[in-house]
């Protein structure tokens, strides 16, 4: 059974008890205080004496009346009884069974020689004690009928009735009314409990692009608000996926380029020299020499296929220590400005000012960083000449090592990419490279709580953010994925 169904069902049983159990309370009330109802109505019924009561009473002090038929003859035109009772019985005059009565259970002893007036049941009486004959003359009117009895006899069950009817009706009103309220409170709980049904039912069918729109209760805002994030979170891991099982297939089928070129040469080179085609110790020297370079390319593409491994892996350490930025990088260009000096490429330093504080940085990851961007700028800069510029700022919460060359740059449109693990912007890949050497620097900069920007200008500058203390640095997160910040 469905929730709404179950929720109307419910709340129609409760109040409906509810509302039996109270009807029903009210008559038990009335059926069990019947009789004292009745009795009272029936001493009411006992005050009422008859209008003619007063001349029967004028009688006994007009007249010296002795006997029942005396009496009789007197009070007949008013439909009065005489009789004359001692101890219980009738000794002369009516011997009605109402007069029986009378006579068996009412109590004489109030009574003396003078003439009194009494109410007993539904008869209105007068008489006076008859000292000569130890007995009593009274007379007695007994009325027809008990008409107030019977009037509110009838009222009572006509009340009832009424009860009954009303009670019923109240019962259905107020059945309406709470199927209405049921029906707004199933309204107010089903409408997004729909609409979550529908996302999943969304999910499964794989839109994740559509979010659940729902304004209403602040509870179900708060749920229907976790399912989108939780959709989002979803769409992103996919889409993550999909982006890493297409660059996993890229880097395959670039690995499997790459390796073959040199690979190719490898053979190429050792065959010749095998098969004679070196027929000189100048030639066998050539081809040996070619084929050990093309090896070492091979060896520097397996080593930044295991730099990325041990990224993705996680097993990349980091010692941070607390050291002069500026002053390892003037180092550095210098000792690779003393290895490049045979080759067409110059690199020159530009410190802001002479000192800088100093930061917490993996001296060794730092090498890595410089390593890449500087093969990075041999391989693409792609001019006879090649000339990087390295300066050294400082900002407010950040000291920044501006790496630029004075090369051809990144189309615009491939710009925001570059830093994409396997990406490079020569799809051809005509040109050597792993598209790893970036992504490693991108990574590296984020474990430092830094960040890092490329931009075009007269060739490709990429700019290192280096934050003066791990507090500082915590916002640069927000630039690259989420990895262990550590400063």
């Amino acid at each position: 059974m469905s929730i709404k169904k179950r929720m109307f069902r419910s709340n129609m049983k409760i109040l409906f008890a509810a509302l039996f159990s109270l009807m029903f309370i009210i008559l038990l009330v009335l059926i069990l205080f019947e009789d004292s109802l009745e009795s009272q109505i029936y001493a009411l019924s006992q005050t009422k004496l008859d209008e003619h009561i007063g001349e029967v009473a004028a009688l006994f002090d007009e007249q010296d009346i002795q006997s029942a038929e005396e009496l009789q003859d007197q009070i007949g035109r008013w439909n009065y009884q005489a009789a004359v009772i001692s101890d219980g019985a009738i000794q002369s005059g009516s011997s009605t069974d109402q007069m029986k009565e009378l006579a068996e259970h009412f109590d004489w002893e109030d009574l003396n020689g003078e003439p009194a007036i009494f109410s007993f049941q539904q008869a209105t009486i007068a008489g006076k004690y008859l000292e000569e004959q130890g007995a009593y003359l009274l007379a007695a009117h007994f009325p027809r009928d008990n008409w107030l009895l019977s009037s509110l006899n009838r009222s009572f069950y006509v009340f009832i009735l009424t009860v009954l009817l009303a009670g019923a009706a109240a019962i259905a009103f107020l059945m309406f009314l709470a199927s209405v309220f049921t029906g707004r409170m199933n309204q107010v709980v089903m409408e997004p409990v729909e609409l979550l049904v529908q996302g999943a039912q969304r999910i499964k069918s794989g839109n994740l692009q559509e979010n659940i729109e729902y304004h209403g209760e602040a509870e179900f805002e708060h749920v229907c608000q976790a399912f989108n994030d939780m959709q989002s979170t979803i769409l992103a891991d996919q889409q993550q996926r999909i982006k890493t099982e297409r660059a996993r297939t890229d880097m395959v089928t670039g690995i499997s380029h790459d390796l073959r070129t040199p690979l190719t040469s490898i053979r190429g080179y050792i065959k010749g020299i095998l098969d004679g085609v070196a027929d000189t110790e100048e030639k066998k020297k050539a081809y040996l020499a070619t084929a050990c370079e093309a090896a070492e390319e091979m060896d520097i593409l397996l080593q930044k296929l295991f730099e990325f491994s041990r990224i993705e892996s996680g097993q990349m350490p980091f010692h941070m220590v607390k050291a002069d930025l500026a002053e390892y990088v003037t180092v550095y260009a210098a000792q690779k400005g003393m290895l490049i000096r045979g080759e067409e490429m110059e690199i020159r330093l530009h410190r802001e000012k002479e000192y800088f504080p100093e930061i917490s940085m993996d001296v060794e990851q730092v090498r890595r960083i410089l390593d890449n961007l500087l093969e990075n700028s041999r391989k693409y800069a792609g001019v006879v000449h090649v000339q990087i510029d390295v300066s050294i700022k400082e900002e407010e919460n950040y000291l920044i090592l501006e790496w630029k060359d004075n090369g051809q740059g990144v189309p615009k449109d491939k710009l925001p990419r570059i830093f994409e693990r396997f990406y490079r912007c020569d799809e051809s890949r005509t040109e050597k490279g792993s598209g790893v050497g970036l992504y490693v620097v991108k990574y590296i900069m984020e474990r430092h709580c830094g960040m890092v920007k490329a931009e075009n200008d007269s060739g490709l500058k990429i700019s290192l953010y280096f934050p003066k203390s791990e507090e500082k640095g915590r916002e640069a997160k927000q630039y690259g994925k989420d990895t262990d910040c550590r400063g």
